[in-house]
């Protein structure tokens, strides 16, 4: 497939509600916040997380993954002594008979031709392997990279709630422990990312890869189940498309939410504000590099441009820009 030529831009909105969108493991797993602005924050791990998990559910059979350029490459494995691959163990297994004599240089090209062949987050995100001592390592630089912390359009308030526990605290107790865990009543995260075309030569991104990306962002984060993160929704996906070496930038910070009906810590769905995007398409009309926008939202969400209200897409076309659908 054909590696991409063109830059693009990625602004992803979804709410969290009742649930935990980025716990911070070093503090009580509470949902990690600006300690200034009290705004929720979610890092690039969590994100490119939620898409690995998507790919890797869409096919359960490794062989089938691989063969077919899917395959996950950062995701727990096994050694053949049942114990958790290291880094160094996960890139011999990409190695083949033939190459697993190799050494310096020759091995490290070797681990790369097949790590970017086989693994879809590889080309997408990179990778970083060590080889061992005597071998350099294998870096790739991603593609694509997203904010190291990606953030509400506004405050929130962090909730600790208590729940009875499955069992028993103690041999000796004849009452179930009590639980605690950290949820978010409400957040509207504002993510955004950047696909560079030059890195995309390194790893041979394609625009499979990207469609398969904007999949995972998008039905990744609707599918998100496990105790901590139900409460994910997918509002408004927006890819931008520019011309090789170009980007507008800053694209969360020309939001803003309008209409509040109530205060920022007690906004609990989208029936609470309207999210304005004037700042946002007029720099993009007036950016004579963006090539197109490709655009997915949920009906929900109502975006504002002065005193008209719609969806996005309708917006961006009144505001004379090229409008795609994104089908996903």
């Amino acid at each position: 497939m054909t590696t991409i030529t063109n830059r693009y831009e990625i602004l992803f909105l979804y709410e969290a509600r009742d649930c935990n969108p980025n716990g911070d493991p070093l503090d009580e797993n509470r949902p990690r916040t600006d300690p200034e602005t009290g705004v929720a924050t979610v890092s690039d791990v969590r994100i490119k997380r939620t898409v690995r998990d998507y790919l890797l559910s869409l096919e359960p059979d490794v062989e089938k993954r691989l063969a077919a350029g899917r395959e996950i490459l950062i995701r727990d494995t096994l050694k053949p002594d049942g114990h958790l691959a290291q880094g160094e163990d996960r890139a011999e297994q990409f190695l083949d008979a033939a190459a697993k004599g190799k050494k310096g240089e020759a091995k490290r090209q070797a681990v790369q031709e097949a790590v970017v062949s086989g693994c879809i987050d590889a080309r997408l995100f990179g990778a970083t392997l060590p080889l061992g001592k005597t071998n350099p390592s294998l870096q790739l630089t991603g593609p694509v990279q997203f904010s190291a912390f990606n953030r509400s359009l506004h405050r929130v308030s962090p909730t600790l709630v208590q729940q009875t526990a499955a069992y028993a605290g103690n041999a000796n107790a004849n009452q179930k422990s009590f639980a605690e865990r950290w949820l978010l009543p409400y957040a509207l995260i504002a993510a955004y990312g950047v696909v560079n075309e030059v890195a995309a030569r390194s790893t041979g991104l394609s625009e499979d890869d990207l469609g398969q990306l904007f999949a995972g962002l998008w039905q990744g984060t609707a599918a998100l189940n496990t105790h901590s993160k139900l409460g994910h929704d997918p509002l408004l996906l927006v890819v931008a498309e520019y011309q090789s070496g170009y980007r507008l930038g800053a694209l969360t910070q020309r939001l803003a939410l309008a209409n509040q009906r109530v205060e920022d810590t007690a906004l609990r769905s989208t029936q609470d504000f309207e999210l304005e995007v004037s700042a946002l398409l007029a720099a993009w009309s007036a950016y004579p590099r963006l090539l197109g926008l490709h655009v997915m939202q949920d009906g929900r969400l109502r975006c504002r441009t002065g005193e008209e209200t719609g969806d996005f897409g309708a917006l961006a076309r009144a505001a004379g820009l090229k409008v795609a659908d994104l089908g996903l």
